[in-house]
């Protein structure tokens, strides 16, 4: 029925052959007999229309969901019509000043399509967790923890009216993870990949993400499952998954590819989620006791260097020293005013929520 799709970064060195992959992959969509398929890393908005222009055939209704600076990356493709939409943006986010890795530009979030197949009202989600770039030492780890634990409640809020809800995306999480069974537990969802009947992929792992026979990865990568499509029954209703594949291989005639427990206790999760939370804010608090220390050094170098006298031909090289000076002065203020306390609040208003939620579970 429904399928999940990553792409890539509209960057040629990030992104390789993207010009060649995304009409490939939009091709393959539109001859498959799909009712729903999902994007995550759509960032340009060319993209969707390439993709758009592809598949609208056999998936005439979709709906591009915007956010962040660049875009939210995330798009539906609908075999019926798309009744309404709504985007919920995770806060925190993720670091601005860390550019290296993007995530804040992006506004990540989960996104919601309402269809109604025949009086069956079908609650399509699609989401993208911040990235785990350094699994030994994740300084994300809190921001994800947060992030999942969103997701959780926006899904478990939103789906009561709903006959069958869909949650599809990149959660950047593996199964063994926090963020991944608190988000089934919480929300009550179950694995499409654990809970098929059947599947046609050789993989029984159903790895998503630098898979061994993936171009673009190393070739002495493991590969890892972090891609999902969770699933959830309303009242009176009853779902199964009769079959689940892990599907888009090497482009025909190409040599690279388009792309490459939930009965557990929720307290418990809650709990290690709040250590975790709690750990996070220290961290980043550090991070405005940095910026502010790095303003002031600045200003006061640029002062110092303005009172003392510097002779003829070095004044003007000074003077440039000083402009950046103070432009980086200006920009640690920001840090520290704007963004570090943006992410400081963040992590607050999780952490209370997941306490508002212990309070209630356990009274």
């Amino acid at each position: 029925m429904g399928h999940a799709i990553d792409t890539g970064v509209p960057v040629p060195v990030v992104c390789k052959h993207r010009n060649e992959r995304m009409p490939a992959i939009g091709d393959a969509v539109a001859k498959s007999d799909l009712d729903v398929a999902v994007f995550q890393e759509i960032w340009h908005k060319g993209d969707f229309d390439i993709l758009k222009q592809r598949i609208s055939k056999t998936l005439p209704y979709s709906h591009y969901f915007y956010s962040g600076s660049i875009g939210s990356g995330l798009c539906v493709f609908s075999k019926w019509p798309i009744g309404q939409t709504l985007y919920h943006r995770f806060d925190p986010n993720g670091y601005a000043h860390k550019v290296q890795h993007g995530d804040w530009f992006g506004g990540k979030g989960v996104g919601l399509a309402v269809i109604t197949v025949g009086g069956v009202t079908l609650n399509v989600y699609i989401t993208h967790i911040h990235a785990e770039y350094n699994r030994e030492n994740d300084e994300y780890l809190a921001h994800r923890i947060a992030q999942a634990f969103s997701l959780s409640q926006f899904v478990k809020l939103t789906s009561l009216g709903a006959d069958l809800s869909l949650v599809c995306g990149d959660l950047n999480l593996e199964p063994v993870d926090l963020g991944y069974r608190l988000i089934l537990t919480n929300a009550g969802l179950g694995d499409c990949w654990l809970d098929k009947m059947t599947s046609d992929t050789s993989d029984k792992a159903g790895l998503t993400c630098d898979c061994p026979g993936n171009s673009y990865c190393p070739s002495k990568s493991a590969g890892k499952r972090i891609d999902y499509i969770l699933y959830k029954a309303g009242n009176g209703v009853e779902a199964t998954v009769s079959k689940c594949d892990v599907t888009m291989g090497r482009v025909p005639g190409k040599a690279f590819r388009p792309t490459p427990d939930p009965k557990t206790e929720v307290t418990p999760l809650l709990e290690e989620s709040l250590g975790i939370l709690d750990e996070g804010l220290t961290v980043t608090r550090s991070g405005t006791r940095f910026f502010t220390i790095f303003a002031v050094l600045c200003l006061l170098l640029a002062y110092i260097i303005t009172v003392v006298h510097i002779p003829y031909p070095l004044d003007f090289f000074v003077g440039v020293f000083r402009v950046a000076l103070i432009l980086a002065t200006g920009y640690g203020v920001v840090q520290t005013l704007v963004m570090i306390r943006s992410e400081v609040h963040g992590l607050e208003a999780a952490r209370e929520d997941v306490k508002n939620l212990l309070q209630h579970l356990k009274s």
